[in-house]
């Protein structure tokens, strides 16, 4: 009972930890791409040492989650297994180009803003999930001061680049991402039901069209020996 239970339990966190380990690696990209976008050696220099701690961060997750996956079915691992397409199918990337290429500067350090303190919220979540005490739960503490650090730098940074907004402006930045991270959220889920209840209607006209496929008359296609003005107007051919 103790080992169902273990495996239902790691079953539960798969997909936390999945989830988490693409967003943490698409915000090194993003990071990185910003880097490669500035001009300004002091802005690219930050930018990079913020890619490195989200690919840092990303590494640590990805190790938590093939820990899990040890644990479980092979089936059931196999749907958490990382393939780099799905940073775009999940939307953690835009398949139209990185937030640098497609925002305002201005919108782009109020998005790091506050999806810094976002993550370090959820962190919070699966820091109760592993265990404040445990060798993961220092690690994820780690990553939520860092995440921290990021959150006031680009709140230092977009103060003293748009003096003319003041902090409660951020904050209308925030709530609009939280709202849309909650719309996120209920896109996936409205996906995942939609792909449990497609699935199967597919497979059954697979199923139904395979059964078709086996009863068609296919001495109708053998041309040999017979004279095309004889074959009746509503024959296949």
């Amino acid at each position: 009972m103790f080992r169902v239970n273990s495996m239902e339990n790691m079953s539960s966190q798969l997909p936390v930890f999945h989830e988490t380990a693409h967003a943490e690696l698409a915000s090194a990209l993003e990071m990185l791409a910003a880097c490669k976008n500035t001009d300004n050696p002091k802005q690219a220099f930050g930018y990079f040492m913020h890619a490195k701690d989200e690919y840092s961060h990303a590494k640590c997750f990805f190790k938590m989650l093939s820990q899990r996956a040890k644990k479980v079915s092979t089936e059931k691992a196999r749907e958490f297994r990382f393939t780099p397409p799905s940073l775009i199918s999940k939307g953690y990337v835009s398949n139209k180009g990185f937030l640098i290429d497609t925002m305002k500067l201005k919108d782009f350090i109020a998005f790091v803003y506050t999806n810094e303190l976002l993550a370090k919220s959820s962190f919070e979540k699966i820091l109760n999930l592993v265990g404040p005490g445990t060798d993961e739960g220092n690690k994820i503490s780690s990553i939520m001061m860092d995440e921290l650090r990021h959150h006031g730098m680009a709140k230092k940074y977009f103060l003293n680049s748009y003096p003319a907004l003041q902090p409660w402006q951020l904050a209308i930045y925030r709530c609009r991402e939280t709202l849309q991270n909650k719309g996120r959220k209920i896109y996936d889920a409205n996906l995942k039901f939609l792909d449990r209840v497609l699935t199967p209607l597919y497979k059954g006209l697979a199923f139904i069209a395979g059964i078709m496929a086996r009863r068609l008359n296919l001495i109708e296609f053998k041309r040999e020996g017979k004279n095309l003005m004889d074959i009746s107007s509503y024959s296949i051919l």
